[in-house]
Order: C-alpha cells, then sequence, then structure tokens
C-alpha cells in the first residue's frame, strides 16, 4: 500500500497509513493529548526541541493504561541531539516520513510481544510500576536495565520506564521499586556503582564542604603548623613570619629556620574560623544538598548501592502470565470484594433484575491523577487514602451495595433498586466528601476524581457493562 498523508479534523497533525498501520505525527505539543493517541497504531515525533520532546514522550510513558504507555514511538529526526535517556524511551528514527516503510517490522515484533502479555489490575503503586516494567521490557525483548548517567536527574542515574514515572523530587523511589522487584524474583541485579543521597530528601546534588566543627562555617583559613628541631617549639607559621623578610625565626629561641627537613619540619595544618575564630586541625565534611539546602553530616547521607538489572525467567512469565502482586500490594481492603466476587455479583444481578423487572446500577470513581498522587504519598499513605475512602463510600451507600477496586485507580460499585437521578446525585455528594478528604489530610495535593453511573442492561453481559462503566476513563478498553 502506498503512503497516504491526510488531514483528521480531530487531532491536530497528520495521519500516515502505511501496510495497514496507521501513524500519527506529532508536532506541537500544546495541541498534543494523550487520549488522542489511541486510535493509532504508533506516534511519530518531530524531535526539533529537547523539552518538547522529552515532555511529550514523558506524557505516554508514564501513563497508567497500558494501551498508552506501550504504544510505539519514532522519533522524526532532524539537527537535534536526542539523549540516550529518551533513545531508549523510543523505538527508533526515521529522517523523513518516506522512510515509515522501515518502521513496519518494527511494529510487527512489538505487536507479537504485546499480545502475549497479561495486565493484571493491582492496586499499589509499587505492583503498578513493576508491572509496567515487566510489560515495557518484554514487549521491546529487552534482557536487562541498566542505570545510566544523567545530569538532570535526583540521583544521577536513570532507569528507563521505572524513572519516567516520578518527578524530579521523588525519583529516589525508583530505586525502592527495583529492590521490591527483586525481592520479588522478576529481576536480578549485579553491582555497579554505590551513591549517596540527602537524608532530608533523598535527591543526589550534593556539595561536599569543609566545615568548621564548632560553628559549621565553611569561612575559615589555614597555615602551616611548624616544629623547630632545636628547641622544640611548635606552633602556626604566622608565628615564626617577620615583617623584614621572608625568613623564618623562631619566636622562643630566635634562631633563623633555613632548611626545611633539617632545622624543621612542618607536621599539620592549623584551621581557624572566620565565622567563630574557634581553631582547629581537623574539619568536619558536611554535604549541603543543592535541592533542599539540608546540611547533612556525611555519615547522614543515605548510602544506595545501583545495579544493572536482568530479566529473570520468572519475570519474563509474570509479564506473560499476569505479574499478581508484591510484597508491598494492597491486601483487599474492609469493605470491598475482589474483583472476580463483583464480577460474579453482577451476573446474579442482571439475572434478579431480568425477573422482577428492577432497576440497578454501575457506577465508577474514578482518580485520574491516581499516579502522580501515589507516587507522592507513598503505599502506606496510599493504603491508608484507599480505605478511608472505602469507609466514607461505604457510609454513604447501602450494606447490600457492592464495592470493588478494577485497578488503584477506580473503585466500582453497586447501587441497586434506586433510580438512575438518585444515583448520580449520591455519587456527587460522594466526590465532594472525598475531595473534602484529600483536602483536610494533605495540603499540596489536587486530586482529579470523576464518576460514572449506568443503568444495568438486562441485555448485555456483566464484563461488557464493565467495560461500558470505565470508557469514560480508559478510551480504549
Amino acid at each position: 500500500m502506498a503512503n497516504s498523508i491526510t488531514s483528521d479534523p480531530n487531532i491536530d497533525g497528520n495521519i500516515i497509513k502505511h501496510d495497514s498501520f496507521r501513524y500519527l505525527v506529532i508536532r506541537d505539543q500544546s495541541a498534543f493529548s494523550v487520549n488522542n493517541i489511541m486510535s493509532y497504531d504508533a506516534i511519530i515525533i518531530e524531535a526539533f526541541d529537547k523539552d518538547y520532546l522529552f515532555n511529550t514522550i514523558k506524557a505516554i510513558r508514564k501513563h497508567l493504561n497500558h494501551s498508552v504507555y506501550l504504544k510505539p514511538i519514532f522519533l522524526l529526526k532532524g539537527n537535534l541531539t536526542v539523549d540516550l535517556y529518551m533513545e531508549k524511551l523510543t523505538d527508533g528514527s526515521i529522517f523523513s516520513l518516506d522512510q515509515v516503510k522501515l518502521l513496519t517490522p518494527i511494529l510487527q515484533e512489538i505487536f507479537i510481544r504485546t499480545n502475549d502479555l497479561t495486565i493484571n489490575s493491582t492496586l499499589s503503586f509499587e505492583a503498578q510500576i513493576i508491572v509496567k516494567m515487566l510489560a515495557y521490557m518484554y514487549s521491546r525483548d529487552w534482557k536487562e536495565l541498566k542505570p545510566m548517567v544523567h545530569p538532570y536527574s535526583a540521583i544521577g542515574f536513570v532507569y528507563p520506564m521505572i524513572s519516567i514515572n516520578f518527578e524530579h523530587k521523588e525519583e529516589y523511589r525508583t530505586l525502592d521499586i527495583l529492590e521490591i522487584a527483586e525481592k520479588e524474583g522478576v529481576i536480578y541485579g549485579e553491582f555497579h556503582d554505590r551513591t549517596h543521597l540527602c537524608s532530608h530528601c533523598r535527591t543526589g546534588f550534593l556539595a561536599y564542604r569543609e566545615v568548621c566543627p564548632k560553628c559549621g562555617s565553611a569561612n575559615s583559613y589555614s597555615q602551616d603548623i611548624v616544629h623547630h628541631f632545636r628547641c622544640g617549639f611548635v606552633g602556626p607559621i604566622s608565628d615564626f613570619q617577620n615583617e623584614i623578610d621572608d625568613q623564618l625565626n623562631c619566636p622562643k629561641c630566635n634562631k633563623t629556620l633555613r632548611h626545611i627537613g633539617v632545622d624543621y619540619d612542618k607536621p599539620s595544618v592549623l584551621h581557624e574560623c572566620y565565622n567563630c575564630a574557634h581553631k582547629f586541625q581537623d574539619f568536619n565534611v558536611n554535604a549541603r544538598c543543592m535541592t533542599c539546602s539540608y546540611d547533612n553530616h556525611v555519615e547522614q547521607l543515605i548510602g544506595k548501592e545501583i545495579y544493572d538489572y536482568n530479566l529473570s525467567k520468572k519475570g519474563e512469565l509474570a509479564a506473560v502470565n499476569g505479574f499478581t502482586s508484591t510484597s508491598k500490594d494492597i491486601e483487599e481492603i474492609i469493605g470491598t470484594v475482589k474483583l472476580d466476587t463483583y464480577k460474579t455479583m453482577l451476573k446474579y444481578e442482571i439475572e434478579r433484575i431480568r425477573q422482577t423487572d428492577g432497576r440497578s446500577n454501575i457506577c465508577a470513581i474514578h482518580i485520574a491523577n491516581a499516579g502522580v498522587i501515589y507516587s507522592k504519598i507513598g503505599s502506606d499513605t496510599q493504603k491508608s487514602l484507599l480505605k478511608d475512602m472505602v469507609e466514607l463510600v461505604r457510609r454513604n451507600i447501602r450494606s447490600s451495595d457492592v464495592i470493588t477496586f478494577y485497578d488503584s485507580n477506580t473503585i466500582l460499585l453497586s447501587m441497586n433498586d434506586i433510580p438512575l437521578k438518585i444515583g448520580q446525585n449520591i455519587l456527587s455528594e460522594i466526590t465532594e466528601l472525598i475531595l473534602k478528604l484529600i483536602n483536610a489530610n494533605f495540603e499540596d495535593l489536587e486530586l482529579d476524581i470523576k464518576f460514572n453511573i449506568k443503568r444495568i442492561n438486562v441485555k448485555l453481559a456483566s464484563e461488557l457493562q464493565i467495560q461500558h462503566i470505565i470508557k469514560e476513563f480508559y478510551p480504549d478498553v
């Protein structure tokens, strides 16, 4: 099939069709929307500005929906030099759109391997990132995950598809997640290097400074200590200097010191603090964090090993068969049922409505920016937050209604035997209460929460009705 470029009224950019594949060409990030890429097989990004390029790639790769983060990305290269980090997050490059035909074998291989994947829902943020890592490594046939030194990384190293999920101040969590993955046996590591992080904010941009042991100031001067062999006097070199010439004269015996090693030696150095006038021989070494300005004693720094990781056989099988949980994953929360149980109960409810002509609803509450929220608050706080949310939802629905998690972003629930309009009002009140809960407990978190409700349709299978209810949140489901 010949290449054809057509204008799509719903997308800012160009669409290229070749060998049954549809490519979206992105040239302007201001018009870029993650949801717009769902219906395309691959993305081609014009590489003309590093910030624009990185932000576009990051928006895709940090997404929590596998239909987005696994999307093949290619670069349309010009004169821009692309660093290795961005290259690792893309699948190849072309230099003109006429070369699109060269991408077909790459796409075919990625799609074959992607079709082998089983993406299981997980509740903890850590487990979700491990699922992303395994899926991406398997779909790209990666056997290794090696750290790359990167000047803009908060910890000095980046691991593609892990680091991309975190904002600058949260990058240290990359190492925590890799440790969890290794404990689960899906990857195994070999020592690569060791780094140190600030004990206050866990970033690695540190300035090592010699400071006064009394007041902590780096404002000091140093001079040699002189030992006169003949009389045994020991003192700072300034005591031996005179204003007439540059010779040294012992202040105790007034002899001239001519030859170092014969008349005298310099056994040590004396430091004096300009700030507090304290004299000392040994500095304290502090590490000032350039991110948060905290002045760490070096023994306070958090030492972290950096490893080269390899995908284990267990990791390959987890990608294909589904990675269910980790030791950090969240157990079933009181007041909820497992997703499979919810699906079974929905089947029974459909049969009940069919026989009684009742009116019941399937509902969803979705946190659109869950990835950002969970990466900031950590797994323990996330678990507490989800428990509080479930308790809040449970208090505002009837005891016979059922709650489950579709994933860590979306709560599914039933509202049986009530009109749709009343259900909408209840959901609206619940989301307002959740927002108040977040605002009361977290000053710097802005929750993007949505809800959806639909009447249960006796003519549709339960699985299909679940897909319909979450379609608004996951357009490609």
